[in-house]
């Protein structure tokens, strides 16, 4: 989905809610809800998708005192943020994205990406390690050093320069049990000659 349909996608849902949207390029906000009088005003040029969805966030809510409009103490602007990244990560996979392509994730939302990976990240460990849990007894895997060794070489010979290395996201990739990461820190260390 592009940005723009993702944007006429997120207003129809705004509308949906039975709000009633203005689209004015003076406005000095990239969008603005107010639920009680039923009214979103946005500037089209200013307006992206992840702000849209927070509006929607607080349309959904019945947000009505909200504070400013970059108030971050505020725990209805928080809650907006973090469930808008979590309703445009929806959207995202239903239309064939994944967690590989993550920044593409973020720059179709502008979503902030600090947070984005913070929460996406989360979500999806968690569901690796519910999934991990629920056939843990069906699936015994066991990777002797040799294993562990050769999806190492193979993963590092994908960068020119490596500055810190992610287990998890080394283990993710091959689809390796982040059981595996004492012995995957252990065999990472070796090659590198550390520790």
């Amino acid at each position: 989905m592009s940005r723009q349909e993702l944007l006429d996608y997120l207003l129809k849902e705004i509308e949906k809610s039975g709000i009633e949207t203005f689209n004015t390029k003076s406005f000095p906000l990239p969008a603005a809800v107010n639920v009680d009088d039923k009214i979103m005003i946005y500037n089209s040029e200013l307006a992206t998708p992840f702000g849209l969805a927070h509006e929607l966030i607080h349309i959904l809510n019945n947000d009505i005192h909200r504070g400013e409009y970059f108030d971050a103490i505020n725990p209805q602007e928080t809650r907006a943020n973090n469930e808008a990244i979590l309703l445009l990560w929806e959207i995202f996979e239903a239309n064939g994205g994944s967690y590989e392509y993550f920044n593409i994730f973020v720059d179709t939302t502008e979503s902030p990406f600090e947070l984005a990976e913070s929460l996406i990240r989360n979500e999806y460990i968690e569901m690796h390690e519910a999934i991990t849990e629920i056939f843990e007894d069906e699936l015994k895997v066991s990777i002797n050093k040799q294993e562990m060794h050769d999806y190492i070489v193979d993963y590092i010979s994908y960068f020119d320069v490596i500055e810190t290395v992610s287990i998890y996201e080394f283990l993710d990739r091959y689809h390796l049990s982040h059981n595996f990461y004492n012995m995957a820190e252990k065999e990472f260390q070796e090659l590198f000659g550390i520790g």
